[in-house]
């Protein structure tokens, strides 16, 4: 039985993107790609935020980070910030400190209730960084999508993105 069976979890909308939080920091089992795509077969989620325990000393929580397909990313900062209201909430605490894949993110309460600040790090333009295949280094890809060549810029903040200026 999966670690995810009968667990409450928090559904939240993080800026438009709809996040699912499970806190597993008591539970020692594993959670699967398998797992993570049932989940989104009957709660629609574009990220799974499974808060497990603590690997390094001063940290929260280990943040594990599954998209709805089951893949995995690095960070998220819409999710990090639902995760965040999450483990503030009946604290008087005003930062907290977590382990992700892409490493550690360290969360603060906003100047209003309710509002949460996350810091995500450096930005990561390389394509061998993201990972995104490319001949070279550069700021601006041309991209060839349906008889189109779109003009795009990669970055990761942890997941990779795609920008197009339009």
């Amino acid at each position: 039985m999966s670690a995810l069976a009968n667990r409450p979890f928090a559904k939240m909308n993080g800026i438009g993107n709809e996040i699912v939080v499970v806190d597993l920091r008591d539970e020692k089992a594993p959670v699967t790609p398998d797992d993570a795509r049932a989940v989104a077969s009957h709660v629609p989620y574009d990220q799974l935020m499974l808060l497990q325990p603590a690997r390094l000393p001063g940290t929260d929580a280990f943040v594990r980070i599954y998209n709805n397909d089951g893949s995995e990313s690095g960070a998220c900062g819409n999710g990090m910030r639902c995760v965040a209201s999450q483990m503030f909430a009946g604290t008087d605490r005003n930062g907290l400190t977590f382990e992700t894949r892409a490493g550690l993110l360290n969360c603060w309460r906003g100047p209003e209730a309710g509002l949460f600040t996350v810091d995500m790090g450096e930005p990561r333009f390389l394509p061998a960084e993201i990972p995104f295949l490319a001949d070279e280094d550069v700021i601006i890809h041309l991209l060839d999508v349906a008889d189109e060549t779109l003009e795009t810029s990669v970055v990761s903040m942890g997941n990779p993105h795609a920008v197009q200026v339009v």
